[in-house]
């Protein structure tokens, strides 16, 4: 019995440790490249990956949550990740500079206009990301 429960321990501990370290994999690796494209100083750099980190993170929560889900509200779940989204805009628009954030926006829709099946896509219902958040066309 101890034996089970040590396993079942082990096993969700590495799993948590796996999932941090792909988040945080995820987030050098989008810095890095928000660095390189955006031309990012190291200190804007440095300022920007708590944010990314926060957003993948709690986004992952969101889309773990409903990964178990038998019916998914597919509306909310992209009301709930756009204002997510939204937040990291506006922490992101404190640190760069309004070209930087224009650009980043624009690459941005562009994914999202070549995937628009993304749970995240910023292209449907007339909606769009700007540097203010987003721009709700009704």
């Amino acid at each position: 019995m101890i034996f089970k429960l040590l396993f079942a321990f082990f096993a969700l501990s590495a799993a948590v440790f796996a999932q941090d370290a792909d988040i945080q994999s995820s987030v050098d690796y989008k810095a890095n490249k928000m660095q390189r494209e955006l031309n990012l100083t190291d200190s804007q750099a440095a300022l920007i990956r708590p944010i990314i980190k926060d957003y993948m993170t709690k986004r992952q929560a969101i889309l773990d949550e409903v990964a178990g889900e038998g019916v998914v509200d597919h509306v909310e779940v992209k009301s709930t990740l756009k204002a997510l989204k939204e937040k990291e805009y506006q922490q992101l628009s404190k640190i760069l500079s309004e070209d930087q954030m224009q650009k980043l926006i624009n690459k941005e829709n562009l994914m999202a206009a070549l995937n628009p099946d993304s749970i995240e896509s910023t292209v449907d219902e007339g909606t769009s990301l700007t540097p203010n958040g987003a721009n709700f066309k009704f």
